[in-house]
């Protein structure tokens, strides 16, 4: 998504990127600890040289095929614009898409920008994400996933946050669904959406119907673990 021009909004882009400073990572995943950087710290990193480059960002929920996405588009001074759509939970209130799209503010923002969140993990994103991409796309379904039995850590045997390798997006997210309906906290789910966003992203994009499903699930357990709080 772009405006028919975008050498002025481009140009632009390049000078803002020199000038940002490495983003502070805010917040530690204790399962894997390593640190990554809240919604709050990215938006302090990148404010400033947006606006000194006439750059500036929106996102916005919108209405597509009776789901809501997120918006976000980064726009120049002179009218030119890039972007893109996240989406987000189809069948949730709008009290229970605050963790949803706190998420994929964060994420979309990351994307469009290319700035890093999360701190290097020596590579073992890259294996796992190869073997995600090498399966074949799964076709998009209206159905929820069924609970399967939660995954359990390679290494541990536990059910704690890891990376889940499954041969589908339906498959992943049913195996996410219940691995984040026996989380005890609001940061142990957190732990999870971090460990496997990467294959989140994948889902959103070639099966957003099962993705949506699985974040309305994510949006339900945040808003209990919040009331048993």
């Amino acid at each position: 998504m772009q405006s028919e021009v975008t050498t002025d909004i481009t140009a632009a882009l390049v000078k803002a990127q020199g000038a940002m400073k490495t983003v502070k990572f805010d917040r530690e995943n204790s399962h894997y600890r390593n640190k990554y950087a809240s919604l709050a710290s990215f938006i302090d990193t990148i404010r400033g040289p947006l606006s000194e480059n006439g750059l500036a960002y929106t996102q916005t929920t919108e209405i597509r095929d009776g789901g809501f996405v997120l918006v976000t588009t980064l726009r120049h001074v002179s009218g030119q614009w890039i972007g893109g759509e996240y989406p987000l939970p189809v069948a949730a209130k709008p009290q229970e898409l605050g963790s949803a799209i706190t998420y994929a503010r964060r994420y979309a923002l990351s994307a469009l920008l290319c700035i890093a969140a999360d701190e290097d993990d020596d590579a073992e994103g890259a294996r796992t994400s190869n073997q995600v991409n090498a399966a074949p796309a799964a076709k998009e379904s209206p159905v929820k996933p069924q609970l399967v039995a939660p995954p359990v850590d390679p290494e541990t045997g536990e059910c704690s946050p890891h990376k889940i390798t499954a041969d589908d997006a339906i498959k992943l997210g049913s195996m996410l669904v219940s691995a984040v309906k026996l989380a005890k906290s609001e940061a142990e789910v957190d732990q999870w959406l971090i460990a496997n966003d990467e294959a989140l992203v994948k889902m959103a994009q070639e099966a957003p119907k099962v993705h949506g499903r699985v974040m309305a699930n994510v949006s339900d357990k945040m808003q209990s673990l919040t009331k048993a709080a």
